[in-house]
Formats: structure tokens, C-alpha cells, sequence
């Protein structure tokens, strides 16, 4: 995280905020590009927008009350897959916003989406998949998760691309699991 003051803002203001969200709610927190958030071209560089995506999460998990039970839990969340489809650009001092929001789960991973809007117009829309993982090193399972939430909904269908990043995920723990028994 190379926003280490907009994270402690973000994570305050959710913490102070007397908005409350649902899981299926979308979020919403507020930037300005920064001189030192550009790159070379005079634009927000890419990686930038992971960053802000992360704090997008942040502010998500708080919100929701999340954050609460993960704590007592020793749980959190781990991104394992991105995905950045890019329609325009961020210049200095331009605001912008960022929506985040639940798009849905499968057996093992959590999908969400961000989206990067500049005067209701969409710049950048992110896709992630994460998993649950635990401090402790104990499996967390989308049943334990669900449980501890309170949902007692299906996950609405994963489009193409949430599917094409789990494939993706799966094809390199696969690859991983092969190297260390080749060991």
C-alpha cells in the first residue's frame, strides 16, 4: 500500500461514518490525482489504480461490518486475481470516485468489482477475485464466510471475466502445487 495516509482517511472515515452498508450495497470513497499519484505522460499511473482499488476494499469491509468479524476471526482478505480495463484517463487534480461493490462468489472466491468515475463518466473499471485467508493458517471456506455474514442468498452469476480469473488462479495454483512436488 504506497497510499499510507489516504489508507488511514479511508479506513477513519468508514470507521466514524454513520453509513452503514449491506454486502450488495455499493460503496463509494473520494480522490483527487496528485501530482505524485502521475506518471511521465502526465496521467495516473497504472499502478495507482490497484492502490486505489485497495483502499476501495478497505472501505468496503468496513462499511459493511465486516471488518468486525474478520478481526475476531484473524481473517482477511487476500486478492489473487486483477483485472483493469482502462476507458480514459486521470490527470492532476482531476477528482474522481471510486465504486466498489460485491459481484458475486463461487466455492473458494469472492468477486468484486471497482469502478473509476470522473463527472459520472467511467474511466477505469477494475475486476478482483479474493479468497479468505486466516492468520491462524486455517482454511476459510465461502460456507464460513457466508455463515459469519448473515447471507442467506445464492451468488448471483459470475460473468466471463470473474470465471476467465478464477480459471487463471486455479491454472497457477495448479503450477505451483506441480513445482513443489517436483521438489
Amino acid at each position: 500500500m504506497n497510499l499510507f495516509l489516504r489508507l488511514v482517511l479511508t479506513f477513519l472515515r468508514a470507521s466514524f461514518s454513520t453509513e452503514r452498508a449491506s454486502l450488495f450495497d455499493t460503496t463509494e470513497i473520494r480522490s483527487r490525482v496528485m501530482l505524485t499519484d502521475q506518471d511521465m505522460f502526465s496521467h495516473m499511473t497504472n499502478s495507482r489504480y490497484f492502490s486505489f482499488s485497495d483502499l476501495g476494499i478497505i472501505n468496503y469491509v468496513v462499511r459493511t461490518g465486516a471488518w468486525k468479524q474478520f478481526r475476531k476471526r484473524g481473517w482477511f482478505p487476500v486478492v489473487c486475481a486483477e483485472s483493469v480495463t482502462f476507458a480514459g484517463m486521470l490527470r492532476a487534480h482531476q477528482t474522481f470516485s471510486v465504486e466498489t461493490r460485491l459481484v458475486g462468489w463461487s466455492d473458494t472466491y469472492l468477486c468484486l468489482e471497482h469502478r473509476f468515475l470522473h463527472k459520472a463518466s467511467e474511466t477505469a473499471r477494475l475486476c478482483i477475485v479474493a479468497r479468505i485467508a486466516s492468520r491462524s493458517k486455517e482454511k476459510v471456506t465461502i460456507d464460513d464466510l457466508v455463515r459469519l455474514l448473515g447471507v442467506s442468498e445464492s451468488s448471483p452469476p459470475l460473468g466471463d471475466t470473474y470465471l476467465g480469473l478464477i480459471s487463471d488462479v486455479e491454472a497457477a495454483r495448479a503450477r505451483k502445487r506441480e513445482m513443489t512436488e517436483a521438489r
